[in-house]
């Protein structure tokens, strides 16, 4: 039986302001919600904006 290779869902990270997407295995968790950074995930507790810091990749 030939094995299947599926790309990993990618889910909108949970920030109100991001548009960042996430995969459930490299995502970023604060209970149930899924985030694109740690500082997402935390609420941006230094202020930090998303895509100028806050650590994500997409860089947008």
């Amino acid at each position: 039986m030939p094995t299947t290779l599926e790309k990993p869902a990618t889910l909108r990270c949970a920030c109100k302001g991001c548009h960042c997407t996430v995969t459930e295995q490299t995502a970023f968790r604060s209970g149930a919600l899924l985030f694109c950074s740690d500082a997402c995930a935390k609420g941006h507790p230094n202020g930090e904006p998303c895509h100028a810091g806050c650590g994500c990749d997409c860089h947008g």
